[in-house]
């Protein structure tokens, strides 16, 4: 197919920061004095930030704001990225030949964008990207199909020549359900969920190097 967009997820896809990234609510909770759930970091990892800082207020009595929490886990989600996230293999090299062919490039995440720019400028891959789009900038969750629809407004490429990649499962759901060919991209954080992801996708990729 002749490819003139692709929209990248970003932790689990661009980053190995799966594992990071679900427990940093509970380093949250932690910092609190309080004791998480041991599968805390799975009931909430599809959620947007409001809905985890609602989850926490409501599950652990904390007694603020919800803004005030979404300020402490992005606080700690920010030191996590800065101090233990690497990109993952072959990459780079990936989103170079996308630029030498022209294919326009937006990163959709979960993460807070102030986070994910800096995060990937540290890395050395945020000019690969034109935008980087979240929850808040399509006004639904993640794995809503609508959030890939309006990362594809934001490049400006047809339905039929752009392509996610993915790592989770309701995601890659969500980016077939609009439309698009997903390309599933191996985390051992989903280990569980491949053979769903594997039938899912339009293709599973072990490794980036698998699309040299």
């Amino acid at each position: 197919m002749k490819i003139s967009g692709a929209i990248f997820d970003m932790d689990g896809t661009l980053l190995d920061s799966t594992e990071m990234w679900r427990g940093a609510a509970g380093r949250y909770i932690t910092s609190l004095r309080k004791t998480p759930e041991p599968d805390l970091g799975e009931k909430t990892k599809d959620m947007t930030l409001p809905e985890l800082c609602s989850y926490l207020k409501s599950e652990y009595a904390i007694a603020t704001t919800e803004e005030k929490i979404a300020k402490g886990f992005n606080t700690i989600l920010r030191e996590d990225y800065l101090a233990d996230v690497d990109i993952k293999a072959y990459v780079p090299i990936i989103l170079e030949r996308f630029k030498q062919k022209g294919v326009a490039m937006c990163v959709a995440t979960s993460t807070d964008k102030s986070i994910a720019d800096e995060i990937l400028a540290r890395l050395g891959i945020r000019d690969y990207f034109s935008s980087i789009v979240t929850w808040k900038d399509a006004g639904c969750g993640k794995v809503d199909p609508e959030v890939f629809k309006y990362a594809q407004s934001v490049i400006g490429t047809p339905t039929e020549e752009t392509i996610v990649l993915e790592d989770g499962l309701l995601a890659v759901k969500g980016a077939k359900e609009a439309g698009f060919y997903v390309i599933a991209v191996a985390d051992d954080n989903e280990k569980e969920n491949r053979a769903k992801i594997q039938k899912a996708a339009d293709r599973f990729i072990e490794s980036f190097e698998e699309l040299l």
